[in-house]
Formats: structure tokens, C-alpha cells, sequence
């Protein structure tokens, strides 16, 4: 079953942005609405924070869970998909890797805790990306469109806040509207949001992003209620001494799709996976010893390691 508008199959993949608006105008609504959202700072209380080429699903009966996050999109995207009937809910943050698996992944695993409540359906919610120069985002929004269209699953696409629909200007530069959202799993809203914490292990997890596999990750354990790092691999880097000592804005320049439009926290969070691949090469056996790492949440929102 193709990817589904007002009930109706969408039929080809459209070949562009601009084509998809054309075919479908009232995207321009749901993607105003949305985008005209004011930005929420979201605590740790109950929040699982979702980092690029990452995943998460977890339903109402979650008592640790009840919000589900991610930020730092410029040209990544994030999706969100949610079962009517249940109210399971998946965030993913897609930068282009390992598509197809992901989109199945997250469909699977948010019907594997809908709790036998078939009767729902599923709506998808896209934002992200902006019209930058190389057409970065564009190709995502694109892709990301023809993997949900492909998909057996029946899924209805509710919201499309991508890359034209996602772009405002500032003396001439394009920068996205939307870079991060949350959704609380409860109610379904969904939002605009900044976040506090990201949860643990964030230069570990970032470092997979720039050397290691495509595979878009699951990292919530809906039965255990456990936060889930690893285990997985990344290769070391040519001169990962000297890259490490790079000058904040050599980084910036060199190490984004989209300099001029990364958060403040950019360089910082870069640098941080880059020592992390170069004091701990070769993680499976360096940092996670044949294991997972695996987190519990406390009452204070903050994340434990359990033993």
C-alpha cells in the first residue's frame, strides 16, 4: 500500500519538493501551523532524547517515557510515527543513511507495542531540512517520501514541514524554521523544542555519525525500559590527532553539510566525537567489551548506568 493522503494512495514518488507541494498544496497549511509553533524547552523528566541516525519508540503504558525528542536538524529530517489506536509512538532523526531499514524498522517496532490494537492507523509527521545550496535536503525530503511510499505498511502522512516548507531567510541565507521537535506521547502533540539534556554517552553515540555503519538505531528497550548504547563500531580517521586540533571554524566549514545554519554547541559537539574516536579506537572492544551500554531513567530525569 503506497504512502497514503486523505485516504488516498499518493502514487508515484514525486521527484521533488517543489512537485510534491504542487501535487499536494495543503502541506503549505499543516507546515505553517506547525512551524508557527513556539519553540519549548523540554526538561529531563521524562524525556528520551533522540540523536542523529538513531530511533526510539515507546507507548503510553511507559511510565519512564512519556516525551520523545530530537534537535540539531538542518538537513537531517525527523519523522515521527504514531498509532491512532494505541498511541505507540516512534521518533527517528534520518540523515540520509540506511533508509529503507529504518523506515521498516520503525513501522515494525511501533505496531510490535500497539497491544493488539490493530483498529489504528498510523501517521506519519515529517519535518526538516531547508533549501540549501547543494540540494542536501531536498534529496532527504525526496528519499525519505519514496521509502514511506514504497513500504507495504499503510501510513498516512499527516504533516510535511520539509526543506521549502521548512525555510526562512535571513538577509539573503536560508536557514531551517524547525530544528528540533518533541512529541509527548500521550496526547500526540507534537512541537517545536530545544533540549536541556541529551541524555548519556552523547560524543560516543556522535562518533558513529561520522565513521561507523549506516544502520539508524534503536535505542530504547520498550520491554526492560532501558536507554540502549550499542554496542557498534567505528573506524578511526586519517590524523584523527591533528583533526582533533582543528580551529572551531575549520570545523564548522569543513565538517557540516550546512556551516552557516549549525547550532552554537556545533563545534563542541563535533570536537567531542573526534576525541572519542581517537581515545578509544576500535569501541567494541575499547568501550563496550562484546556489550551494550544500558541506562536506566531516575525520577529526577537524569539517566544511570545499570551494571
Amino acid at each position: 500500500m503506497p504512502l497514503l493522503i486523505d485516504d488516498q494512495p499518493m502514487g508515484p514518488s514525486p521527484k521533488s519538493v517543489a512537485e510534491f507541494i504542487q501535487r499536494y498544496p495543503k502541506f503549505k497549511e499543516s507546515a505553517i501551523v506547525l512551524s508557527s509553533k513556539p519553540t519549548k524547552a523540554v526538561p529531563p523528566h521524562g524525556l528520551l532524547y533522540v540523536g542523529q541516525r538513531e530511533m526510539a519508540v515507546a507507548s503510553p503504558d511507559d511510565e519512564i517515557i512519556q516525551v520523545l525528542g530530537t534537535d540539531d536538524a538542518t538537513t537531517c529530517h525527523i519523522v515521527i510515527l504514531r498509532h491512532t489506536a494505541s498511541s505507540a509512538t516512534g521518533l527517528a532523526h534520518f540523515d540520509g543513511s540506511g533508509l529503507a531499514n529504518a523506515t521498516q524498522n520503525l513501522i515494525g517496532t511501533v505496531m510490535s507495542v500497539t497491544g493488539g490494537k490493530q483498529w489504528g492507523r498510523l501517521e506519519l509527521t515529517l519535518a526538516g531540512g531547508f533549501k540549501d545550496d547543494r540540494g542536501t535536503s531536498e534529496n532527504l525530503s525526496v528519499k525519505i517520501l519514496d521509502c514511506f511510499n514504497k513500504n507495504p505498511a499503510e501510513v498516512h502522512l499527516i504533516t510535511a514541514c520539509i526543506t521549502d516548507l521548512n525555510t526562512r531567510n535571513e538577509k539573503g541565507v536560508p536557514f531551517p524554521i524547525i530544528y528540533g521537535l518533541a512529541t509527548i506521547i500521550q496526547t500526540g502533540e507534537v512541537f517545536p523544542a530545544k533540549f536541556q539534556d541529551r541524555g548519556p554517552d552523547q560524543p560516543l553515540r556522535s562518533a558513529r555519525s561520522f565513521t561507523g555503519a549506516d544502520e539508524v538505531l534503536n535505542v530504547y528497550d520498550n520491554r526492560k525500559k532501558l536507554l540502549v548504547v550499542g554496542p557498534f563500531n567505528y573506524s578511526s580517521m586519517d590524523e584523527i590527532d591533528l583533526l582533533c586540533r582543528l580551529p572551531d571554524p575549520i570545523i564548522r566549514e569543513h565538517l557540516s553539510t550546512s556551516p552557516a545554519q549549525e547550532p552554537k554547541h556545533f563545534e563542541a559537539s563535533v570536537r567531542a566525537a573526534l576525541v572519542q574516536i581517537r581515545d578509544f579506537p576500535d569501541p567494541l572492544k575499547s568501550v563496550f567489551n562484546g556489550k551494550g551500554r544500558h541506562y536506566k531513567k531516575e525520577p529526577d530525569g537524569k539517566w544511570s548506568k545499570v551494571a
